[in-house]
């Protein structure tokens, strides 16, 4: 009777057209039932009861009646007209951008404009795009970032489209694809706004795969123009396999599939998919692509994970039943061309990796070069650039992170410590500097005024190895989420933070696993891979678990920890989170022992171990640090 009375409520309402919902969702059916229908069904399902009401476009304004589960509408009626709810109408069609006399376009480019901090390399990557292409760019509705005048500013020429903020990506490309007018285009450019977090380097390389240069865009719409039997483009790195990714999604793009009228047995062939969201799709793939999956099926942004990740393969699958054929062109060599072949390349791995590891192996791919160019003095970056500039402070890009230092009588070794810092091509917002020396450091140089200056005064209590004290100070003091530690005697790349942090968008702690040590005083060099751990001094960690973990570390009444400050050995293998040592890497980190200044307790700093290999000339110091050993020589 309670649900009688629900639907009821909800047929009475202005916002309820029973003949426009029959018409729309439910052919051949009965009005009568349409209400039950909508109050059972059609709200889960995003139907909208009327052309004057959007489902989704109210349960996305009011996160709290999705999480509830109740009906939108009858939520509206029963208590959001009276509390002054925002009713949103449904999205209504797009228009073609306006041509003037020129012939119809035949490619369509889609860019979901989600993260206001790509839209430089969004605006770069589309100024690639011939004239005659036309460029819708979508942007959530009803967000305070964003809007259609922000729009139309960041990306002039393009069609603004409104979107309701489900099913991700996937159903911002969904929701254009069913409000533009398709007819006359052959072929489609789906672009997104790559995770902001990413190194800017390292998004550009992903977005360089299906765009890059416009002779790759040229190559790319001369290929889906020639070549019928190619469906699907994009970037070879990224084209991972499918078959091996499906546990928890393989139910869902079985139901897809079927509604498409593939083959059933086309998910066990070989055939991938695009990660990310960067691809090419022809016309044919796109129409079977909005056959079987609807913009309206996606739920509230909360519970419409699974569906958007199953949609993010369903292109490749829908590929590979059809029978067509991908082209791939390199992120990491834009002179390669673009090569078209029958599915996965034989290079790529036939496993399923995670998007982390996927992303880590190419940041390195991505980083080493940048790194040997500038050990090579063929980049900037170096030598007499690293200094702090104020100026340079202000043009440089600022990443959500902050750089935690202990230090102690060490003056000529922190002023390195500063060049290591003030020159990370990403920026530290802030920059935590713990000081328990016997004169303050503040007296031999002045701190940028963005740095945080901790005087934790010496104390008798003091153990022998003062680190664990000046990290408890150091952690009081943090703010960012991510948290990167700089040793004040150790040398840092440019591109260390740059490399690092995109980690820490999936684990608690990260760090470089292979530890690379130079003894100046002894001359002579030696490398490490301690098992299930890494140097406190190339680690990172996210606020929450991993620094309470540390926390504990460095409370406790350790004799290692006491006497020699080795907080990194327990810290790794106390932490039980997420944690990743990064395998493959360049050299972004040199752990520098016998500097000026107070001289270290733990294991590397007596020039008398016998597993240091010796450098008389300099030469691995020349071949890590390059024009930076020109402050650690002599």
């Amino acid at each position: 009777m309670r649900r009688l009375l629900a639907a009821a409520r909800i047929g009475r309402s202005p916002y309820f057209d029973r003949s426009w919902y029959v018409r729309r969702y439910l052919p051949g059916a009965r009005p009568v039932f349409a209400a039950l229908h909508y109050l059972r069904e059609g709200a889960a399902a995003g139907f909208d009861p009327g052309p004057g009401f959007s489902t989704r476009g109210y349960l996305a304004a009011h996160p709290d009646v999705a999480a509830a589960g109740v009906n939108p509408l009858l939520h509206y009626e029963r208590y959001g007209r009276a509390e002054g709810r925002e009713l949103t109408p449904p999205l209504g069609p797009v228009a073609r951008p306006e041509r003037e006399g020129r012939q119809a376009a035949e490619m369509a480019v889609i860019v979901h404009a989600y993260h206001t901090g790509v839209f430089d390399e969004l605006r770069r990557a589309l100024a690639a795009f011939p004239e005659h292409a036309d460029i819708y760019v979508s942007y959530p509705r009803g967000s305070k970032t964003h809007d259609e005048a922000l729009i139309r500013a960041a990306f002039p020429g393009a069609v603004p489209v409104a979107v309701d903020n489900l099913g991700q990506d996937v159903g911002a490309f969904l929701q254009v694809l069913e409000r533009i007018d398709r007819r006359g285009y052959r072929v489609y450019c789906r672009l997104g706004s790559q995770a902001e977090r990413l190194p800017a380097s390292l998004r550009e390389t992903l977005l360089r795969g299906a765009v890059g240069p416009a002779e790759r865009v040229a190559e790319f719409e001369a290929i889906f123009r020639d070549r019928p039997e190619v469906l699907l483009g994009g970037a070879r790195e990224l084209f991972r396999h499918g078959p091996s990714a499906l546990p928890e999604r393989a139910a869902v793009l079985t139901a897809l599939l079927g509604k498409a009228g593939g083959p059933s047995d086309a998910l066990e062939t070989d055939w991938g998919f695009f990660a990310g969201a960067a691809c090419w799709l022809r016309a044919e793939l796109v129409e079977r692509l909005m056959g079987c999956l609807r913009a309206e099926e996606f739920g509230p942004v909360q519970r419409d994970g699974q569906l958007a990740r199953a949609g993010e393969r369903l292109p490749g699958l829908l590929a590979q039943a059809m029978g067509g054929q991908v082209a791939l062109a390199s992120c990491l060599d834009p002179a390669a061309p673009v090569e078209v072949m029958p599915g996965l390349p034989p290079e790529a791995p036939r496993r399923n990796i995670p998007m982390t590891e996927l992303l880590g192996g190419l940041g390195t791919r991505w980083i080493t070069p940048a790194v040997a160019a500038m050990a090579a003095g063929q980049a900037r970056g170096l030598g007499a650039e690293r200094r702090y500039s104020p100026a340079a402070r202000a043009a440089a890009p600022v990443g959500d992170y902050t750089i935690l230092t202990p230090t102690g009588d060490r003056p000529e070794a922190f002023a390195q410590c500063l060049r290591m810092v003030a020159t990370q091509s990403l920026q530290p917002r802030e920059w935590i500097v713990v000081d328990d020396g016997a004169r303050p450091l503040t007296e031999d140089i002045a701190l940028p005024d963005w740095a945080t200056y901790v005087r934790r005064a010496p104390g008798p209590q003091d153990p022998p190895h003062t680190l664990p004290c000046n990290v408890l100070a150091g952690l009081e003091h943090l703010s960012a989420e991510r948290v990167l530690i700089f040793e004040d005697d150790d040398w840092y790349s440019p591109l260390y933070a740059a490399f690092l942090l995109p980690w820490l968008d999936s684990f608690d702690l990260v760090g470089l696993n292979l530890i690379r040590y130079y003894h100046l005083q002894g001359r002579a060099w030696k490398h490490g891979f301690q098992p299930a751990h890494t140097a406190f001094a190339q680690s990172g960690f996210r606020r929450g678990p991993a620094s309470e973990c540390l926390e504990r570390v460095c409370r406790s009444e350790n004799e290692e920890i006491r006497q020699q400050g080795l907080i990194d050995r327990h810290w790794w293998h106390g932490f039980e989170g997420p944690k990743y040592l990064i395998q493959d890497h360049p050299a972004l980190h040199l752990g520098l022992k016998g500097g000026s200044g107070r001289p270290g307790l733990a294991s590397g700093h007596d020039r008398a171990e016998v597993d240091y290999i010796p450098d008389p000339d300099g030469a691995y110091l020349a071949q890590v640090l390059g024009p930076d050993r020109v402050y650690y020589e002599g």
